[in-house]
């Protein structure tokens, strides 16, 4: 009895959240201006970030975040709205510890860890740098870190 009511409340939260999402939709498609345009398709930078987490044993705690952000320019080149300068940053972190406390009996341990960031930026000046570290520590412990961080620009033109 107790499963079923569980399982309607999911059902009417899930639907909840859906239709809220629904509510926040514009009124429709609109017509861009060339100026919003040229914002919208010319130079940019993409950045992305990605994290999971999972462990098992007696005492299982998992975490993860992710953030990421992008800027851009006016562009230096007159009559040029493509030729911006771009950049953008992106993190992940993931902590997993799976451990049974010293139980005997328990089914093995375990923990793992996935972040992955990446990114690209338009010019003929781009720099990519891009880091990713795992840390297996005792315990259990698991911990994963990256970040990427992307710059685009036009230089000489």
């Amino acid at each position: 009895m107790k499963m079923m009511r569980k399982s309607r409340l999911g059902v009417a939260v899930a639907g909840t959240l859906l239709c809220s999402a629904m509510a926040a939709l514009a009124d429709g498609p609109m017509v861009l201006t060339n100026g919003q345009l040229d914002r919208v398709t010319a130079g940019a930078a993409i950045v992305v970030s990605s994290t999971d987490a999972q462990a098992a044993g007696a005492l299982a705690l998992v975490g993860t975040s992710s953030n990421s952000v992008v800027t851009g320019g006016v562009s230096p080149f007159r009559g040029q709205p493509g030729l911006t300068n771009s950049g953008g940053a992106a993190d992940g972190t993931a902590v997993a510890v799976g451990t049974n406390l010293g139980l005997q009996g328990q089914p093995p341990p375990s923990s793992a860890t996935s972040v992955t960031t990446a990114g690209v930026a338009e010019g003929n000046l781009v720099i990519n740098s891009t880091f990713n570290q795992t840390v297996h520590g005792a315990g259990g412990v698991t911990a994963q870190v990256g970040w990427t961080f992307v710059s685009g620009s036009w230089v000489g033109l």
